[in-house]
């Protein structure tokens, strides 16, 4: 897969806007379950609700916990044809022949990615800001949003005949 997007290696991990981001939903979701454990005391369903609520956010700030873990220093790397994700301190770099990038939520001062190489045991998610390069972070966004060309042999390759 070749684009026109320009190569470029950009940082992504904890930030602090990724931080208060987490601690705003948990946060939220604890206020949530503390209005209606204090509601009404007319309302039959309070304690029962209150009580799904508490487990439902002890199991979410824990998925928010696990996630702020997984997000070290590392550089998300195009080098026009593939993707590549490397670690801050690592040495080596990985192959990252058929690995892929989606953007699964953009923000536009800030993005979540899906990067999954095929070598890889399994996934990660990336959390990318444009404070950490404002410079390149226009580079950054060219590359992920950068249309795939058309294979050789498709329908649009037989119009230009």
């Amino acid at each position: 897969m070749v684009t026109d997007a320009p190569a470029v290696s950009y940082p992504v991990g904890r930030t602090t806007a990724l931080a208060r981001v987490l601690l705003g939903l948990a946060l939220a979701g604890w206020l949530l379950a503390m209005l209606v454990f204090i509601g009404p005391a007319a309302l039959v369903w309070r304690a029962p609700a209150a009580m799904l609520l508490i487990v439902v956010n002890l199991l979410t700030t824990a998925v928010l916990w696990r996630f702020w873990q997984g997000q070290r220093p590392r550089q998300l790397c195009w080098d026009g044809q593939h993707w590549q994700l490397r670690e801050a301190a690592a040495l080596a770099e990985p192959d990252g022949q058929g690995a892929r990038v989606q953007v699964r939520l953009d923000a536009q001062h800030w993005m979540l990615l899906w990067f999954h190489d095929p070598a890889a045991a399994r996934a990660s998610w990336l959390w990318a800001q444009a404070s950490h390069d404002p410079v390149r972070w226009h580079l950054l966004r060219c590359a992920l949003y950068s249309a795939a060309p058309l294979a050789a042999g498709s329908p649009a390759d037989a119009s230009r005949a």
